[in-house]
């Protein structure tokens, strides 16, 4: 197994544990945004996930060699109301990354690519989205506590 199909393969199961972890938060509870005192603004877990599937389109089109368009303040925002919908877009997002990364060369993993945020080579670039999904199934996991929700919902894929 190449270091690419390693990573392929754990960005799409990363996409599922998060998608299942938001389907596991009620439904009432996947909007709200707990609130902090004196601390940064909050998402929800509909919203990280709208982080999610976000960063993996944009990753990958920047592994095509594409430049990704620039956010537009007048346009509408993207949105995921529901959980079905974000299990539906983080699967897709992810197996449209992991298909990109299958496909990296050496000298593709070894490459400089440019984002907004600065520079990255390749083999830390296509680790980007899956510590960013990592992160957020943590934050989900967190929300769920802060819900009163004392389980943790092990994913039926977990091991």
């Amino acid at each position: 197994m190449t270091v690419q199909e390693y990573i392929a393969g754990q960005t799409e199961r990363t996409a599922e544990f998060l998608a299942h972890f938001i389907a596991t938060t009620p439904a009432d509870k996947q909007q709200w945004q707990p609130q902090v005192e004196g601390s940064a603004p909050t998402r929800s877990a509909l919203e990280q996930a709208e982080e999610c599937v976000s960063v993996n389109r944009r990753i990958a089109a920047v592994l095509r060699g594409e430049t990704p368009p620039a956010p537009d303040p007048a346009a509408p925002p993207f949105t995921i109301a529901t959980a079905d919908e974000a299990k539906t877009l983080l699967a897709e997002s992810a197996a449209e990354l992991s298909a990109v990364i299958r496909t990296l060369t050496a000298e593709g993993m070894a490459k400089t690519y440019t984002l907004r945020s600065g520079q990255f080579v390749g083999e830390n670039l296509i680790m980007m989205p899956l510590r960013n999904m990592i992160y957020h199934v943590g934050q989900i996991n967190l929300i769920q506590m802060l819900c009163g929700d004392p389980e943790f919902h092990l994913p039926p894929n977990w091991r």
